[in-house]
């Protein structure tokens, strides 16, 4: 069968060869939306792959690993990246590493760059994971980690985000909390944040887009404030619990918490996905679920060279790495 061209989608599509290009590279500044999409289902529909990203990506053997991060600020993230850079360095690749911001636009900058520097494959901790960037590459020399795509497409190395937090919350629930709070950053189609959720529904019951607080990174929390309020207000006199989706939105929480002049666990429990440092050192300490980051990072560059070594594209998997619990004092 012929290989679909540049020139074949432009003409499909109804546009030039230069617009598919700068899709292709992530300049989207000047592009519609729609017209974003109308390349996007092209290129899906046909199952084009650019014969750039085929050469440069399936046969280069520069022995190095390019690595698109959604957000150095993380903790999570650093630690990831020393498990990838310990595995790497120890099979002789560099890595080259690049940080979206938790920007979309700039993540598909940064994989597109990446692959013109015909890296040896790729490693995505993704802002979405289901981003028409990810239509340029393969099984054969790609893994994702942390958050994952609707449908998997290449390997995926994430925690056992549901059954964690169902059996973290179960135990909580165990200590007659009348009511339980899930707390996250905007769940919006991340799927740590859902999936987290859900083992918290499934563990509480609760119908979903119920008993869910939403706290932003940045700007103004009077709303996330006046939210808390209400809610301890409405439970007077119940026991009332709260699970944090990550150990900065643990932040925010206890921050708003001692605004309004309540102290955990006396007047609300509270337990966090995400163990740090200096949840241990609080008093009481923070009962948590701990994610082993640095091995998520070792395992998905072992999952990747051994791709690149065995030169053979195999079906995406599903790989969850398991965690455990710290249960100390805080509910």
């Amino acid at each position: 069968m012929e290989k679909m061209t540049i020139k074949d989608i432009a003409k499909l599509v109804g546009v030039s060869t230069a617009t598919v290009s700068n899709y292709l590279n992530g300049n989207l500044s000047k592009m519609s939306p729609a017209t974003q999409k109308k390349i996007a289902d092209m290129i899906r529909n046909t199952n084009y792959v650019p014969s750039s990203v085929a050469r440069g990506l399936a046969t280069n053997d520069s022995k190095t690993i390019g690595v698109s991060v959604a957000d150095i600020t993380n903790p999570f993230t650093s630690t990831v990246l020393s498990g990838i850079y310990e595995e790497c360095g120890k099979h002789g690749y560099r890595v080259l590493f690049t940080n979206a911001s938790s920007d979309a636009s700039h993540e598909t900058d940064n994989i597109s760059k990446l692959q013109n520097q015909q890296v040896s494959g790729l490693i995505i901790d993704p802002v979405e994971g289901d981003s028409p960037i990810y239509k340029t590459i393969t099984n054969r020399n790609a893994v994702m980690i942390d958050r994952q795509a609707k449908q998997i497409k290449v390997d995926t190395v994430v925690t056992d985000n549901f059954d964690s937090v169902k059996r973290f919350v179960s135990k909580m629930l165990d200590e007659a909390y009348d009511v339980m709070y899930y707390v996250s950053w905007p769940l919006k189609n991340v799927s740590t944040r859902w999936n987290r959720y859900n083992g918290f529904l499934a563990a509480t019951g609760y119908v979903s887009g119920t008993h869910y607080l939403s706290v932003h990174n940045t700007g103004d929390t009077s709303e996330f404030l006046d939210e808390l309020t209400a809610i301890m207000k409405e439970n007077a006199g119940k026991k009332v619990g709260f699970f944090t989706m990550n150990g900065r939105v643990l932040i925010r929480l206890l921050a708003a918490m001692e605004f309004l002049g309540l102290q955990y666990p006396i007047d609300y429990g509270v337990g966090s996905y995400e163990d740090l440092d200096w949840m241990s050192i609080l008093k009481p300490a923070i009962s948590c679920i701990s994610q082993d980051s640095y091995a998520i990072g070792t395992m998905s560059a072992q999952i990747l060279l051994n791709k690149l070594d065995a030169k053979s594209e195999m079906e995406p998997r599903l790989i969850e790495v398991p965690t455990s619990e710290k249960i100390r004092g805080s509910f």
